[in-house]
């Protein structure tokens, strides 16, 4: 897409120009938003290592488990720690 005011390209990611910081008009904001969720629907993870590899590697991030107790057992330590310096600089 082009900027009607000053035939610059526009940016993909954003609703003003670059050239001339004009607004884009709502046609052009719904073209916009159209491209942006079909890019998100296709988008896959890469990292940077995997720019300079010759074969790419299919990771499947939707496996991830949290470890939801881990978290709980943590902030609980954290909490255990901070009230134990509490006592001993009040001693």
């Amino acid at each position: 897409m082009y900027c009607k005011k000053c035939g610059a390209a526009l940016p993909s990611h954003g609703y003003i120009c670059k050239s001339c910081g004009a607004m884009m008009d709502t046609e052009q904001i719904k073209m916009q938003k159209n491209l942006m969720r079909e890019q998100d629907d296709n988008k896959t993870v890469q990292l940077l290592s995997d720019k300079y590899t010759n074969n790419t590697i299919d990771r499947d991030y939707k496996k991830h488990k949290e470890n939801k107790y881990l978290g709980a057992l943590l902030i609980i330590l954290v909490i255990i720690i901070i009230i134990i310096i509490a006592v001993l600089k009040v001693m």
